[in-house]
């Protein structure tokens, strides 16, 4: 069987490469968290510091992993504001260590936030002019990754959702979880994204990564409000979407620049990829069918 490297294993991208692989493959699992998948006899969990790579450095190179998933990172958008060295050494540094793990092929997850959002949905081939400090760290990754002679692919996605054991918050649990509380919630009417079920991100990612290198966008195939997506959520869930309330970008004093027309345009994977790229709403289903 193949030996892959899941890093950021616990969050959510993580758990849904595990399950994924765990008849198909030896996988060693890194995160800082504690291991959410202990059933798996098939894994190697490392419950570690990803920023302090030397330590763990060893230990990778004797698993000789053939495949790498790197989905570590510094995701927070508003809190790489104000940690930045953190952004850094997570989003940059740590790709940069992976670089150097010898004979394998480095699958790098990054963001639509690489992009200003002016003309957004992106291809790409676009421009990359991020914004903010987390865009900035992702479009540093990518840079290294292009000037490194390894083989690779950086898939970039946007507004991850789904489940998984003692996962942060992501914006569709985040909508359900206040409007299922009766709370009032206001919601961006002028972001726009194409959100993106983690299990079908996996699905495509795995494809892709047996037969594409590059860069790649996957992402859902409905391009949408924030304010839309939160609406379309309750009525499929049926809550109560009066309780949702449409704001612009600019009053939510937010500390981090948000690009406003983000999104990908996913031609490239529907065009080279089996794996359909889902609606929101059958996304949706899959992810909170129970």
């Amino acid at each position: 069987m193949i030996n892959i490297l899941i890093t950021g294993a616990a969050g959510l991208l993580g758990q849904y490469l595990t399950k994924h692989h765990k008849s198909n493959a030896n996988i060693l699992c890194i995160d800082l968290a504690e291991n959410p998948f202990p059933e798996l006899s098939n894994n190697i969990f490392i419950q570690a510091d990803l920023t302090d790579f030397a330590s763990l450095r060893k230990e990778i190179s004797d698993f000789k992993p053939e495949l790498i998933y790197n989905c570590a990172a510094f995701s927070d958008v508003d809190g790489c504001e104000t940690n930045k060295d953190l952004a850094v050494k997570l989003n940059i540094d740590l790709v940069d260590n992976l670089i150097s793990i010898p004979h394998s092929k480095l699958i790098q997850y990054s963001s639509d936030y690489v992009f200003n959002g002016k003309n957004g949905p992106n291809t790409e081939d676009d421009q990359v002019d991020p914004l903010n400090h987390y865009g900035w760290t992702k479009m540093q990754s990518e840079k290294l990754l292009e000037k490194s002679a390894r083989d690779f692919l950086i898939i970039r996605t946007n507004v991850l959702y789904g489940t998984g054991n003692n996962i942060r918050p992501n914006f569709i649990s985040w909508v359900i979880d206040n409007l299922r509380r009766n709370q009032n919630i206001h919601v961006a009417s002028d972001q726009f994204n194409n959100p993106t079920y983690a299990g079908n991100l996996v699905g495509a990612s795995i494809e892709a990564a047996g037969k594409h290198s590059g860069i790649m966008h996957i992402g859902g195939s409905d391009y949408m409000s924030r304010y839309d997506v939160a609406v379309k959520t309750a009525e499929i869930f049926n809550l109560n979407s009066n309780l949702i309330g449409p704001i612009n970008t600019a009053k939510l004093n937010q500390p981090a620049s948000r690009p406003l027309k983000a999104g990908l345009r996913v031609d490239k994977a529907v065009g080279l990829l089996k794996t359909r790229l889902l609606r929101l709403e059958d996304g949706l289903r899959l992810a909170y069918k129970h």
